[in-house]
């Protein structure tokens, strides 16, 4: 055979060798498993047999020698002669760890090594002639190739100069075709051909620049006056779209290549450790670049060994602990939102964040005044870091604080994101979430101080688009001396692009398009001020030079269709660069929200108001946690529609409501443009209001007796000025009197809710009044008490149906108030439900176990009045209402 040929059937072998190999270690640990599983020993056979037959035909002795040793172990299970036990199972895997080795030598060196593997070719033999081999170590087993499975490579691999055997017999060639029709059935009916990595990856970078190409001549097609040009681009566009998909598809590669790893990993590891350790795995088939492939085998790799090492119990104290023997690592793949994601979790002991407090205090990585208040996700955060090590031994796998940080570099520098969440006592799962590709990707095109950038396309959630009068005085507004934007809801933490890069700032002119790119790193979510959105574009990932690579705000670059050079950006490493403000940002927006409702003993209750004017420049206030979205319009825009003004807003028909003939107002000075409030009170209503002023924080013991007004609260002071704090649902009332009415889908009656006692407990008078309204409006007799202790005072002097009570109170607090109601004969009929902002899930725990029957989080009028609705119905179902 001449020697160019011998060399592709060489190449050939050795890398269908590998792919065999990979599902050779699977099926023995599941035959470890499943002994009687005779399909397993069949295929196990039919692999080795394979392996056997090319060693043969190619003159590689010792690898002949050493497969059919391990061919004769395995014909005498098939045939039931003898039974694969633990020992000899173990020197099964010992053999095909020495058949790696070999093939990693025919690789490297073109020649089988110089390592004997005599001793094990003994034990094989000794086992198949029914005789148990000596225990220990097996000498010449490489043990690094059983601790750390190699790659699997799927790709051709270049082709070993080795000897050439002479020419062989003919019968020699008949067996080996005979040979080859023991093989799957997949592999007769081959319709795929095997192309050199380099090859594939030249094809890819043509197919980049031939995308770049395109770009520029569609952009100047569509520049041009003559018309000819136009169906030619489209036509270039297509084809050339065609093409980039078709190669990002022969660039795809099947997740199970790196998941094959994982049985002989979890088996040998789990055994070294004396811990029973079960494997699931799930979505095996999901597609990815295979460069990503390549990177991720490292860091899941050491995901594995870690979960065994520190998360899985030994069976003892799971036993101990009520959990099964054996414990279970899920390793999941699937494809969403155009990214791979990727967990792995394990049902060991969970993350001690305490000792991570502790150990991060001791190495001086965070301050004595920080330890207390940081939150357990900055935390967990820590074990990223290098050298940060909570093991309290050494190990061969882990404890010397190296593996976690390079685990997050692996991951960062292929695009992607890990996560950690973790549960005391259950378990931790790693939340990686990585892009399909990273050569073509697809981006949007930005502009901040007239330079272009591009934000890659998975980054992004959504776009906000601003107004020139938005963009400073309503939509972006300060909070705690940070910049936010309130997004259907919730405080948007907003940063400008020009700062991060430290870009001089610059006026917005009429040409700029001002946007908020709500983007995402991981769980964290921030809003992106850019001063023109231009549009999406396909790009090609160029490196960047040596003096910038180590920035962290950069991902590369790309040539645009105009012939621009654009710098992509790394939204991880724009985060990394705004943290600090942004964890402060939110930090003090998060306190703003929920400081009101939980207090600590010497802090008096704070709640955050949206101030704005209404009448005759007079100031209102509106709880800021009702607020939907904050917007500018033209007054000219307000249209009626039966009686009732109206606006059309987002496709739909906003109702609106004044405060000047509702409250009885002057009316206020003519304006072209007017502020909305919008509200969602199961369906959004809008409130028309002069001017938007500000967020600012009040006391809630606001005065409720100088204004006793449906639909307002009470009346406060702020900056000097007197205010009237609004009550949204009284307001509705006014002016839609059966908003509320139509809403509610009730199976109690209206006079079955007038008979219904309700006792509203809660210390703060601004909460109270809210609460009280929305029950009254429902219909409900509504009886109040300021603390637990006077609720029990009301709970002797007259009947109650039902208690409605806030949980942290001064005296007695609900939780208090619940146990007394519950261990006393005459009110144990009486149902619970606590409308709180301790919505945490171990509240909640503790809230069931005083005996709590229902459980709400406050301000969600709908759904308390759903609530208490129903826990009525039920009590009365019981018969327990009297």
């Amino acid at each position: 055979m001449a020697a160019s040929k011998l060399d592709l059937v060489l190449r050939d072998f050795l890398v269908e060798s590998q792919e065999n190999l990979q599902r050779l270690d699977q099926n023995l640990v599941r035959l470890e498993e499943e002994p009687e599983n005779l399909d397993l020993l069949a295929d196990v056979f039919r692999t080795i047999h394979s392996i056997k037959g090319s060693a043969g035909f190619l003159a590689l002795s010792h690898l002949e020698e050493l497969a059919h040793a391990t061919e004769e172990v395995l014909s005498k299970a098939r045939s039931g002669e003898m039974r694969l036990e633990a020992r000899q199972m173990t020197c099964v895997l010992h053999a095909i760890d020495s058949i790696r080795a070999i093939l990693a030598s025919l690789e490297q060196t073109g020649t089988e090594g110089t390592q004997s593997f005599q001793f094990i070719i003994e034990h094989l033999r000794l086992i198949s002639a029914g005789q148990n081999p000596p225990v220990g170590n097996h000498e010449g087993c490489p043990e690094a190739v059983a601790a750390t499975p190699p790659a699997a490579e799927s790709a051709p691999v270049p082709a070993p100069q080795i000897a050439h055997p002479s020419p062989l017999p003919q019968h020699q060639a008949a067996g080996k075709v005979e040979d080859a029709s023991e093989k799957h059935p997949e592999a007769a009916e081959d319709v795929r051909i095997r192309v050199n990595v380099a090859i594939l990856d030249h094809l890819m970078n043509l197919t980049g620049e031939l995308v770049l190409a395109r770009n520029q001549v569609v952009r100047k097609a569509s520049d041009s006056r003559d018309p000819t040009w136009q169906p030619i681009a489209q036509q270039l566009h297509h084809v050339v779209s065609d093409l980039q998909e078709t190669m990002l598809k022969a660039r795809m590669q099947e997740i199970r290549q790196v998941f094959g790893l994982f049985p002989r990993l979890v088996h040998d590891t789990s055994h070294q450790h004396g811990k029973q350790v079960q494997l699931r795995m799930e979505g095996e088939k999901t597609e990815l670049d295979r460069t990503l492939i390549e990177g991720l085998k490292e860091p899941l790799i050491h995901l594995i060994r870690n979960a065994i090492d520190h998360g899985i119990e030994t069976p003892e104290t799971r036993r101990q602990q009520g959990k099964p023997a054996a414990g279970t690592i899920s390793i999941r793949a699937y494809h969403e939102s155009g990214q791979v994601m990727i967990t792995v979790s394990e049902d060991g002991a969970g993350i001690d964040v305490e000792r991570i407090r502790q150990q991060a205090l001791a190495q001086g990585l965070i301050a004595p005044h920080q330890a207390e208040s940081i939150s357990d996700h900055a935390l967990l955060e820590m074990i990223f870091r290098p050298g940060f090590s909570t093991a309290k031994t050494v190990t061969n796998i882990s404890g010397r604080g190296v593996g976690m940080d390079v685990v997050k570099r692996h991951i960062n520098q292929m695009g992607g994101t890990i996560e950690i969440a973790t549960t005391p006592g259950q378990g931790t799962t790693f939340h990686i979430r990585l892009p399909m590709t990273l050569a073509i990707i697809s981006g949007l095109l930005v502009s901040a101080h007239d330079r272009q950038f591009v934000i890659p396309q998975r980054n992004l959630e959504e776009l906000v688009r601003l107004d020139q009068e938005q963009s400073h005085e309503h939509a972006i507004y300060q909070l705690a001396g940070a910049e936010v934007y309130q997004l259907r809801g919730e405080l948007l933490p907003i940063v400008r692009l020009t700062n991060i890069l430290q870009l001089p700032p610059r006026e917005l002119t009429e040409d700029d398009n001002p946007h908020i790119v709500v983007l995402s790193a991981g769980e964290r979510r921030f809003g992106l001020f850019v001063e023109n959105v231009r549009d999406t574009e396909e790009i090609v990932v160029k490196p960047l030079g040596r003096h910038i690579r180590q920035v962290a705000c950069y991902d590369g670059a790309t040539i645009l269709g105009d012939g621009d050079v654009a710098l992509i950006l790394n939204i991880r490493g724009l985060f990394a660069a705004a943290r600090f403000h942004l964890e402060e940002m939110q930090q003090r927006a998060e306190q703003l929200q929920t400081r009101a409702a939980q207090p600590s003993q010497n802090e008096e209750q704070r709640q955050t108001i949206v101030l704005f004017t209404a009448g005759p420049n007079e100031c209102y206030g509106v709880p800021l946690a009702f607020v939907e979205r904050i917007e500018t319009f033209p007054a000219a825009s307000i249209e009626t529609s039966g009686g009732q003004e109206v606006l059309q807003y987002r496709g739909e028909v906003l109702p609106l409501m004044r405060l000047e003939p509702l409250l009885h107002l002057s009316a206020p000075p003519p304006s072209a443009s007017l502020s909305l409030l919008v509200f969602s009170i199961e369906k959004e209503i809008g409130l028309v209001v002069q001017r938007v002023i500000n967020t600012v924080e009040i006391s809630t013991q606001i005065d409720t007796k100088r204004f006793q007004q449906k639909g307002v609260l009470g009346s406060t002071i702020v900056n000097g000025l007197a205010v009237l704090v609004l009550d949204i649902h009284g307001l509705i009332e006014l002016a839609y009197p059966s908003w509320y009415q139509q809403l509610l889908v009730s199976k109690l009656t209206e006079e079955e809710r007038r008979q219904t006692r309700v006792l509203l407990v809660e210390d703060s008078k601004f909460f109270m009044n809210i609460e009280q309204s929305y029950l009254t409006s429902a219909g409900y007799q509504v009886l109040t008490a300021l603390h637990g202790q006077e609720a029990l005072d009301l709970l002797e002097q007259q009947p109650v149906d039902v208690v409605v009570t806030d949980i942290d109170m001064p005296y007695c607090n609900g939780y208090e108030l619940t146990q007394a109601i519950k261990s006393r004969a005459e009110w144990q009929h009486i149902p619970v439900m606590a409308v709180t902002a301790l919505s945490g899930e171990e509240d909640r725990r503790k809230g069931m176990a005083v005996g709590i029957d229902e459980y709400k989080i406050k301000l969600d009028r709908e759904e308390v009045l759903r609530a208490l609705e129903q826990l009525i119905l039920r009590t009365r179902k019981r018969g327990d209402v009297r």
